[in-house]
């Protein structure tokens, strides 16, 4: 998970139109084969076509399935929101739902390119040093971790609520120690779970500076499982703050799902740090780092809950009150 990737740094449309005129169903299905061709030679064009690209608009009566494969495979981030490695022309990853989730999965299965490089305290940690699509220069850290669902004091606790303490800044800001600083600098005007996420890190050893990373993240539900995919825009997106040394997340993404007893986190990082970590490091940081991240947002919780339970107690408690003693005034009253 990226956001405890960054703890560790401190050991570490319209109708489509072609020209001026308007393109039929029936057209549009006749010059696909050409689309895709100058879709591979003209990639300023179609690497990152925008919603109007995309979305195609049928007469009435028209029943083509065409439409919905084509708004399937709508692009999630405009280009501005791109880094200069995703602007390259040779990055061929196009980032639609289908496709992030596809990718995640895929390597959320690779038992071939992963090696193992902890299983402690319930935590699952696996590298591939040969990196993804989105990098080869930095290893890719896959995670598995569950919490029974009895670590929480109230049964009613489920995704919705434990998502909101990772991501609304407010939540996460209250008990995230690792975090100086979290704010949302932009949202997608069209789609909420867009967005721009800034993040501070503090240092907790002398002599080694604070690290910030700027995400587009996209978070969304799908088949009642939360994912959450994100990674760098460019840098000049926003300064750089003296003192403070920016990091790069060429990709992270989690899951998070509900079982009978227990919830499930998977994730996978890849993160330039700049600062270099030997595996052994990471063998023995990982762990530890994961299991006061998670410690930490389960105490949250659970203090939350206790929080608003007793702020009901003492509501309950004065409305008692006040009803024992609007009862003795009409008892009184009524004898007067």
């Amino acid at each position: 998970m990226k956001e405890i990737c960054e703890t560790l740094f401190c050991f570490w449309r319209k109708c489509c139109k072609f020209g001026n005129k308007k393109t039929s169903q029936v057209e549009y299905t006749k010059m696909l084969p050409k689309i895709r061709e100058k879709r591979k030679t003209n990639t300023e064009f179609f690497s990152q076509p925008s919603k109007e690209n995309l979305t195609l608009k049928f007469k009435e009566g028209d029943k083509s399935t065409t439409k919905l494969t084509i708004v399937e495979e709508e692009i999630i981030f405009p280009n501005k929101y791109l880094n200069l490695f995703e602007s390259e022309p040779n990055f061929k990853f196009e980032f639609t739902k289908k496709n992030i989730i596809s990718f995640f999965e895929s390597e959320i299965n690779d038992t071939t390119e992963y090696k193992t490089l902890i299983n402690k305290d319930g935590f699952d940690i696996y590298i591939k040093e040969s990196g993804s699509v989105f990098s080869s220069e930095f290893p890719m850290i896959k995670m598995f971790y569950k919490i029974p669902k009895s670590k929480f004091i109230k049964k009613d606790v489920n995704v919705k609520l434990i998502e909101q303490y990772m991501n609304v800044p407010e939540k996460r800001l209250s008990w995230d120690s690792a975090i100086r600083d979290y704010k949302i600098i932009e949202r997608d005007k069209e789609k909420e779970e867009i967005y721009i996420a800034h993040y501070i890190c503090k240092s907790p050893i002398m002599f080694v500076s604070e690290r910030d990373v700027v995400d587009k993240r996209y978070d969304f539900y799908e088949n009642d499982i939360y994912y959450d995919f994100s990674s760098s825009v460019k840098d000049d997106y926003i300064p750089l703050e003296e003192n403070i040394v920016r990091m790069t997340d060429h990709c992270s993404m989690y899951k998070m799902y509900e079982e009978k007893d227990e919830f499930n986190f998977v994730s996978i990082t890849q993160m330039d740090t700049k600062y270099k970590l030997p595996n052994a490091m990471l063998s023995y940081q990982l762990p530890l780092n994961y299991k006061k991240w998670y410690d930490s947002l389960i105490n949250a919780i659970n203090e939350e809950i206790t929080q608003n339970e007793q702020i009901e107690m003492n509501e309950k408690s004065e409305n008692s009150e006040q009803d024992e003693q609007s009862s003795e005034r009409l008892t009184t009253s009524e004898h007067n």
